[in-house]
């Protein structure tokens, strides 16, 4: 619960900070969506091979 606050955090200073410095939000949303796209699977992919990996060790 605490690192998704913190998370929550850093995305709303994100969205509040990038328009000071003259960077368009639409910047942040994509980048976000490029994430969920290309590297959550990979992500998802390594964790679901290491449980399989754990399983095969205890048969």
């Amino acid at each position: 619960m605490k690192r998704l606050i913190i998370g929550i955090v850093i995305l709303c200073i994100l969205f509040l900070g990038l328009p000071l410095v003259n960077i368009n939000n639409y910047i942040l949303f994509e980048a976000i969506e490029w994430i969920t796209k290309f590297i959550f699977p990979w992500i998802a992919l390594y964790w679901l091979i290491r449980g399989v990996k754990s399983v095969e060790k205890v048969r």
